[in-house]
């Protein structure tokens, strides 16, 4: 019998049943359910990414007995079916903010990354490492990596997304930092053509916070880019930049709070794209207020709304984003630190363009430390899945759908 846990939260007041089940999935209404997932024990670092036909893509990453491999499932109409392995060796760098990924780029064409420790380099000298595979991830190809500097630097939180004529690229590069003192981060962009070639890399900002993920989307217009930057001041608000044709426009502000903090906050921003449709996500503390903001944008990404504060109850942040609807959008975050138990909460949150917004629904308890990763949220076939990483007592990642039902 499968075993069903009836979990009561109450959140401002408000209250709502969910449903967590232990083991395999079976879609029951306007539920929660935790289900199993073909990654094993010990395994971390989840992402998620839509494919076209409504099912999911699930990467993570797990250590072998020649380092770590990085793997795949796909899930599709309620269950897991098929799984592989994109790539596995040694010195790879692992860590829990900056994290290989397994992007679909089309039905058949798929690119993933990982990173590789540079050799003789220093415990943050890495490199980025891509494969692609042209007939969903059955094979792949030869590594290769984006930029072409061969200096011992960063060169991390990478981003993947359609553009036309291939696949664009995006990622923080320290070759600066490590050149000049004080030197500066780059936000820096390649294209992988549909031949597997690499253009040249281009700089879309000259200075950026240094170990923030990025994101990327691509709407109707074109891909549209957000990243956490840094300006004078120690300033490090975001910025977004949107390709036009095969230029990338000047990094316009997002929220513009005038964040002024001296070390990386390690909190990155979200986007979600529905054809012209634009949602950005981010975390901020100005004023010693921590938060998380969200805007809209009904023009791919030239305009955003004003900033929507969306949990204001000094949450950890790590937020992610689904388009609900063509005005709605869900954002997943994790919530403030319950000290007493040493954990947050995975919650979600809906909102529309016009600013109006739903309860804060908690799904799950998850470590207030940097073991439960970047949790990630995708729309899919049967509504919603999540996906993060349980740290106790041992690594496991950990799946969850759940219907827009449990919104209401």
């Amino acid at each position: 019998m499968l075993r069903l846990i009836k979990v009561l939260m109450l959140v401002s007041g408000l209250s709502c049943m969910v449903l967590i089940r232990s083991d395999a999935l079976v879609h029951a209404g306007n539920s929660a359910l935790v289900m199993d997932n073909p990654a094993g024990i010990g395994a971390r670092l989840p992402r998620l990414a839509p494919l076209a036909d409504g099912s999911t893509l699930l990467s993570w990453i797990e250590d072998d007995e020649e380092g770590h491999i990085l793997r795949f499932a796909v899930h599709e109409q309620g269950r897991w079916v098929r799984q592989g392995v994109v790539a596995h060796g040694q010195n790879w760098f692992i860590n829990w903010a900056d994290f290989p990924s397994v992007t679909a780029i089309d039905e058949t064409f798929w690119v993933a990354h990982w990173l590789l420790k540079t050799p003789g380099g220093g415990s943050y000298d890495y490199d980025i490492q891509l494969s692609f595979s042209r007939d969903a991830g059955q094979t792949w190809s030869k590594p290769q990596t984006p930029h072409r500097d061969n200096i011992a630097a960063e060169h991390g939180f990478v981003s993947i997304f359609p553009v036309e004529g291939g696949v664009g690229i995006i990622w923080l590069d320290g070759r600066a930092y490590k050149q000049s003192q004080p030197g500066k981060f780059a936000l820096r962009y390649a294209q992988l053509n549909d031949n597997g070639v690499l253009g040249p890399e281009v700089v879309i900002d000259d200075d950026t916070c240094t170990c923030c993920w990025t994101a990327a989307v691509t709407t109707s217009s074109g891909p549209v880019v957000a990243w956490r930057g840094r300006r004078a001041g120690q300033v490090r608000d975001h910025y977004t930049a949107r390709m036009m044709g095969d230029r990338w426009t000047a990094p316009a502000g997002l929220g513009g709070e005038g964040w002024s903090i001296d070390g990386c906050p390690v909190n990155g921003p979200a986007l979600a794209a529905k054809d012209n449709q634009v949602v950005a996500a981010w975390y901020t503390a100005q004023g010693d207020r921590p938060r998380i903001s969200v805007a809209f944008s009904n023009d791919a990404g030239r305009h955003f709304s004003r900033a929507i504060d969306v949990d204001a109850g000094k949450p950890v942040g790590r937020v992610s984003l689904a388009w609900l609807d063509q005005q709605t959008a869900l954002v997943a975050w994790l919530t403030a630190v319950d000290r007493e138990h040493k954990q947050s909460w995975l919650a979600v949150r809906k909102l529309t363009s016009d600013g109006l917004m739903g309860a804060v629904v908690p799904l799950a308890p998850v470590s207030a430390g940097r073991g439960a990763g970047v949790p990630q949220l995708v729309r899919n076939q049967a509504g919603f899945m999540l996906a993060w990483t349980e740290s106790t007592p041992e690594y496991r990642v950990r799946t969850m759908q759940f219907s827009p039902g449990i919104l209401e």
